[in-house]
Formats: C-alpha cells, structure tokens, sequence
C-alpha cells in the first residue's frame, strides 16, 4: 500500500481526471523479448530470455510477447520454453497475416496470439504492393483461421497512425467481426503527437464494441512515445504495449518505467504492476545488453541522476522534506534509498561547484567529522574548485580533500577482509583461489572457494561471489576498466556495479591497482563490504 507520502504531484490532475476517459484499470504488454530484441545490436541468449519473462512476471507484466516464432529456431525454441514457465503472465506470440506465421504460434503452444498487417496506403502500395481490398480479405481470412485456434485473439493495424482513419475504422471493426477480442493502434514510426494520437483512439473507442480492450504500441522517433501512450489512456485505451528501458526499432519502443509509473502515480490507475521491481527488473535487462544499450544517466526515474541533488538550494530543501523536489520515494521503483535524511544525504546529495553548506555539513556529519569554522570553509573552498575545473566530486575525491584538510579520517568499518588470492594462468585454465574473512552477525568466519574463468580475472571474481554466496548472492552487473596512467604500468582503475539479489540493492564501487587482478578484486571487495554494511545495519 503506498502511504501519502511516498507521492506528491500536481493538484491539477485531481481536478482533470473526471474529464478524461480513463480506463477502470492499466494492462501492460511487454514487448522486451519481441520489439526489444529487434533493437539494432541486441541479441539475447535463450537463457537470457527465460530469465528476463521470469522476472517480468514477477515484476507483474500482464502479457508477455516472447518473441516471432517464425523468424528463427531460437525464437521458436524460446518462445515455446517461455510458454512451458507456468508463469503468472499470459504469454503471446506474433505472426504475420499469415498461416505459416499463424501455425508456428499454434506449435509453440502459447497462450494467445498476435497477428498485424500493414493498413497504410504508404505500406500496402511501396511495401506489400497490394490493395486495399487485399488487405481486408487477409484479415478477413487470416483472423477468421487465429480465431478458430486461440480465444484470444490481438490485431494490429501496422502503420496506424498514416493510416486513413476511416479505412483504419473498417479493419478494426473487420478484425472484431472475424475474431480479434483486441485491437492495438500502434503508431509504428513515431509519426503523431499525442493531440493527434488521442482523438485516433477516441474515435476507435466510440466505434468498437465495450468488451473489445483498445491497446496502443507507441515508437519514440520524435520522443513522443510515452505522451502518445498516455494520450492514448485519457482517450480510451487499457492497454500500453512498453519495453523495458524504452528498448526497440530505431529509437526504441514507449518505455515501460515512465509509462507504469506515470500512470500509476499521476493518474492513480490500478495496475497488477508491483513497483518495487521496477527498477532491479531495469537494471536486469540493462546487464543482458552486453554493455551496447545504458540506462542513461539523465534517464528518467531510473537515470543515475534521477533522485541526485548538487544545487545548494535543491540539497538544503531535500534535507528538509524529501517530496520538495522528488515527486516520488526511490523506494516507490525498487531503487534502496528511503527519505530517511541520513540516506538522502549519503546517496543522493552530490558534491560540486553548486553545492550549498548545508549540503556539505550534511555530508561531514555523516562520516562523523566535526570540522573546525576554517576547516569546513577550506574544504568548501576545495569542492568548488575542483568542480570549477568541469569535475565530478566523487565519494573517493570528497574523502582525499577531507583527508588533505583534516588528516587522517576514520577508517570504515571492515566486513569483507581478502585474506589470501591465488592465480593460476598461462598454459593451463586460468583458476583462482581466495580466502575471505567475512564479519556476520558480529562474528567473523572464513571462507574458501576456488574457480575458473575465461581469464585471471574473471577466475578471481567467480571465486570471490562463490565464496561469498552463504551470507547473500550477488550479481555482477557493470564492469569497466580506464587505464589511469600511461604506458605498459598504467595503474587500473575498476569501476563495478553489484546487485544483491536477495535485497535488489545495487551498489557501484571503484579501485585503482597497478595489478589488474587486484583492482578488480578489491572494487568487488568494496561492493561486499557495501552490502554486508547494509544488512548489519
């Protein structure tokens, strides 16, 4: 249940709702395996695949589209092992107007299907080189089969949005007669504005039957996808067809975060949408993507700088009451940071040549220092030149300009102590064995765990999350490596993400080593320590 608190938008939605036609209730489609993967550079293992509609389930995805069983082996082989999960979601296949395409959702035994066709003048003449008539007997035909195989049946009009509205009108109600008990308008090459948008799917919704769910597939060519959506919601629809991450053709499909939440919290819609896992679910499909698509920094609600504060005056206000320039708890997405000030200032007030003292007083209290009138003023004085220069005033650089005016600061407290790390590499399989001292409950223990990897450090990282894995079992999301220096000695510096996967904490910590191995492991030391600090707390 989400108290009060947890939201704060403008009163101007209250007062607009009752003159929109909102639906009773949000559906979501996810397009991820599907659309998603057709994102130009992104292919995702079959195990992949399984792992990510698992987590779409739990995350409470209504429909899954799992993939176009025609298009490959491995989508049909997907598609069909998706089918068999016994998850909570209702698992969809696509096909063209077609019985082959048809025939090859039937033998992956999903639960409905999908079927479009291009109904754009554009598309049937340059692309399909048909008829409009042509076009009206296939779906006449091709839904008419569908239906005879599936009780639910979905129809595109592909290219709605350039399709003449009132042959656009004669498909749809075509499709319902024939079969369909939905219909999706997508807006294929991001080609409309919402205005524009929202009275093609009110006059749909004034001349489909009531029972028949109106869902809209959104492209963000102008990077209108999300509008368009919720354009499509106010006049009528139920159904919003998103991907994780905005993932898709081009410039990406309408993303499933701003859209779920945007029609959670701005519109209060009911929604089986258990939002909590919004953000793990994110960072999941981020961590498939090979490194080739990020979560963006200025992303919203799940950019690095969506709940981050530098301006004095944001970071003051923010001390104060959260919901001043946060419309939302972190929490409310899955993202460990609750309004609590301690962790508002130790996540989200960032340092720079903006920051205010309240900010940095903040900061100093958290790490238990006490700085004399000249002191905190020099180190005030040092935050804001280093951030004149164009830098970002890291963890790691607040504490060497606190160290520089202070002297030596308190060393934080040791959870994960490397006690010993052997490699192995050469002529044989790269292997790794280490020793850690673990601090749990107050008491320490060792462990031991050896592995092997595609290199030395790979091998050592293995080893480090097996051996770490009775107390909490971590995944590595992110790894990257900037060489510091110049030269064949250049120190490394390792930055990584982590999430633990019993809390969905994700934390990202950094090293700097001349040795490589050693960088990479004392950066996922770091992250370990992050996240035992987290549960001793």
């Amino acid at each position: 249940m989400v108290e009060m608190d947890e939201i704060s938008v403008s009163g101007m939605m209250d007062k607009i709702r009752n003159t929109l036609c909102l639906p009773k209730k949000a559906y979501f489609f996810d397009t991820t395996l599907r659309d998603g993967e057709q994102t130009p550079g992104i292919s995702f293992t079959h195990e992949e695949k399984l792992s990510i509609a698992q987590a779409l389930s739990n995350l409470g995805i209504d429909i899954i589209e799992a993939g176009f069983p025609i298009t490959s082996d491995g989508d049909f082989a997907a598609c069909k092992d998706i089918a068999k999960l016994g998850l909570n979601s209702e698992i969809i296949g696509l096909a063209r107007m077609m019985k082959i395409d048809i025939d090859k959702v039937i033998e992956a035994d999903m639960d409905s299907i999908h079927v479009f066709i291009s109904t754009s003048d554009l598309h049937i003449k340059e692309q399909m080189k048909c008829t409009r008539e042509d076009v009206l007997n296939s779906i006449t035909e091709q839904v008419t089969y569908a239906k005879e195989h599936y009780s639910t049946v979905l129809f595109s009009a592909m290219d709605a949005t350039r399709t003449d509205l009132d042959y656009l009108l004669k498909a749809n109600l075509l499709a319902v007669e024939c079969g369909a008990t939905r219909v999706n308008i997508p807006d294929t090459v991001g080609t409309i504005t919402p205005t524009a948008f929202g009275h093609i799917i009110k006059k749909n919704y004034e001349a489909l039957p009531k029972n028949i769910r109106i869902a809209v597939h959104c492209h963000n060519d102008f990077g209108l996808a999300v509008a368009n959506t919720i354009a499509g919601f106010e006049n009528g629809a139920s159904e919003a067809q998103t991907a994780i991450m905005g993932l898709g053709e081009r410039a990406g499909n309408a993303s499933f975060e701003e859209t779920a939440m945007s029609l959670y919290a701005l519109y209060g819609l009911p929604m089986n949408i258990n939002t909590r896992l919004i953000f793990p679910t994110a960072k999941l499909v981020e961590s498939y993507c090979g490194g080739k698509i990020k979560i963006g920094r200025l992303q919203p609600l799940i950019g690095q700088n969506a709940f981050a504060h530098e301006s004095g005056i944001h970071a003051h206000a923010m001390i104060q009451h959260a919901r001043s320039f946060e419309p939302i708890t972190p929490e409310l997405i899955g993202i460990k940071r609750t309004d609590n000030v301690e962790e508002i200032v130790k996540q989200s007030i960032k340092l720079g040549k903006h920051t205010g003292g309240h900010a940095l007083k903040a900061k100093l209290e958290d790490l238990g220092l006490k700085p004399t009138e000249e002191q905190f003023k020099n180190i005030f004085d040092h935050v804001k030149r280093f951030g004149d220069k164009g830098h970002e005033v890291s963890e790691e650089d607040f504490l060497a300009i606190v160290k520089d005016v202070m002297g030596e600061i308190p060393k934080q407290e040791q959870y994960v102590i490397l006690e010993e790390l052997t490699v192995l590499t050469g002529s044989v399989t790269p292997t790794s064995t280490v020793r850690l001292k673990i601090k749990n409950n107050g008491s320490f223990i060792r462990k031991t765990a050896s592995s092997v990897g595609v290199g030395s450090v790979d091998a050592s990282i293995k080893a480090i999350v097996k051996c770490f894995a009775p107390m909490s079992k971590v995944k590595l999301l992110e790894y990257n490596i900037d060489a510091v220096t110049g030269g064949t000695e250049a120190l490394g510096h390792v930055t990584i993400e982590l999430m633990d996967l019993d809390s969905n904490q994700i934390v990202k910590t950094s090293a700097t080593h001349e040795d490589i191995v050693m960088s990479s492991v004392l950066a996922l030391l770091n992250g370990l320590n992050k996240i035992m600090k987290q549960k001793n707390n």
